[in-house]
């Protein structure tokens, strides 16, 4: 078929994801494997083949990263309910002072949504956000916006959330050095917030009214809470096991005994197992729910992203199938457009469109996964911009968009300031760096 037809192909296909999602309210998990199926026999593809890429598909990327993601989601769930992501905000707070609450959250969001889901630790920090206003005297616009923007940073770019951890799945990057850079990308970002917060602060048409009650990081009906450095130390565990690992097959020769045991406790699945497994140890005394409870519950709330990211899998495989991908790849090189570029703005675009940032990630890693080797691109800063495209466009489709309002009691003019635009321009900085890590 022709190069032209191919493109037609997909852009119906990128419409039909949209104005399926958007409009119909049809449910990702559905939309992404129905349009893909549709896609291969617009594109000439035997039955056979469009049902065994279908399966394919969805089960290579969540043969990768499945297994993560329902344990990255168990660990936050033991963190919050045993008041450790409270902890280390507290712990950060007396390193920084309380003259600088603010860069003590702004660090808070950064550390703690990397493996907790930014919508969820909003909610858990907004009592402690109030009382901060209350004895700092500090606008609460100011606390929220350095908490939520350094948290997408991280949400956005860090495994093990979902969005990155099915980058770098799509991707075949390895895990190591993907959240070495992520974590450095990041840092810029998360420092967009904390001058946009300062900024807000001062701004009269950005304060918020204060709302009653009190709820202290020391009272948990009754329980103790867990010490702010133990607290720190389990949230950060999985993610330094699997640094070591990748160091360690770096730095030590193929025949040195630690080597295997090392790269074994490395592993992005035994680390992350490891984590919740000393979590939940070492926060036994800590947590209001039994270990059982927390488990089924990240299982529940795992479950529907698990299938949204398989899906992801199974439309990518069918765009690399038919041969759409390798007229992309065509195309963008008449165009001298480079799969960086495409993937910031076309993740960005998909975001927009859907709201969500994870669905924007999965959808534009398959499709850009096939084209990176023959466009010879960097796989890594690719996946980069990927992940920094997904921050940008957050708008009133975006659920995330309503939960900050919501608890925080700004209006939508006011997120649209201190979170959409915001959160835009920090993902358009950390696509800034990602092109000079590319260039370097």
């Amino acid at each position: 078929m022709s190069t032209t037809y191919l493109l037609v192909v997909f852009l119906v296909a990128i419409a039909s994801l949209l104005f399926a999602i958007i409009r119909l309210k049809i449910n990702p998990f559905l939309v992404l494997p129905g349009v893909g199926l549709l896609t291969g026999l617009a594109t000439g593809l035997p039955l056979p083949q469009v049902a065994k890429l279908i399966g394919d598909g969805f089960g290579q990327t969540l043969g990768s990263i499945g297994l993560v993601i329902g344990l990255g989601i168990v660990l936050g769930n033991l963190l919050a309910d045993a008041r450790a992501t409270e902890q280390i905000a507290a712990l950060l707070l007396r390193t920084v002072g309380a003259k600088r609450a603010p860069l003590a959250m702004n660090l808070t969001g950064y550390l703690v949504c990397i493996p907790v889901f930014l919508n969820a630790a909003f909610i858990v920090f907004m009592p402690l956000l109030r009382d901060l206003t209350r004895t700092t005297r500090l606008p609460l616009v100011t606390l929220v916006t350095a908490l939520t923007i350094a948290g997408i940073a991280t949400h956005c770019l860090v495994p093990p959330t979902p969005g990155p951890l099915a980058v770098m799945g799509t991707l075949s990057l390895a895990p190591g050095s993907f959240i070495g850079w992520s974590l450095l990308v990041a840092l810029p970002p998360a420092l967009v917030g904390l001058i946009a917060a300062q900024r807000f602060g001062r701004q009269a048409f950005m304060q918020i009214a204060e709302a009653s009650g009190k709820t202290p990081v020391t009272e948990a009906d009754g329980r103790p809470v867990p010490p702010g450095g133990l607290s720190l130390l389990l949230l950060l565990l999985p993610i330094l096991l699997i640094l070591i690992g990748s160091l360690t097959a770096e730095l030590l020769p193929a025949t040195h005994p630690a080597r295997p045991v090392l790269a074994f406790v490395g592993d992005k699945n035994v680390a992350m197992l490891l984590g919740v497994a000393v979590a939940g140890w070492l926060l036994a005394r800590y947590r209001r729910k039994s270990f059982e409870e927390l488990v089924a519950e990240g299982g529940a709330n795992a479950g529907l992203l698990i299938l949204i990211v398989g899906a992801g899998g199974s439309f990518g495989a069918i765009i690399n199938g038919s041969g759409i991908a390798d007229a992309l790849v065509q195309t963008l090189s008449a165009l001298h457009l480079s799969l960086l570029w495409l993937g910031f703005l076309l993740t960005a675009i998909l975001r927009a469109a859907q709201g969500s940032a994870t669905v924007a990630a999965v959808t534009t890693a398959s499709l850009l996964a096939p084209m990176i080797a023959p466009a010879g691109a960097n796989a890594l800063t690719v996946g980069l911009a990927i992940c920094c495209g997904s921050m940008c466009c957050s708008f009133p489709n975006d659920s995330g968009f309503w939960v900050v309002a919501r608890f925080s009691g700004l209006t939508v003019p006011q997120m649209l300031r201190a979170w959409t635009l915001t959160s835009t321009i920090a993902g358009v900085v950390g696509f800034a760096v990602v092109l000079l890590i590319d260039w370097l």
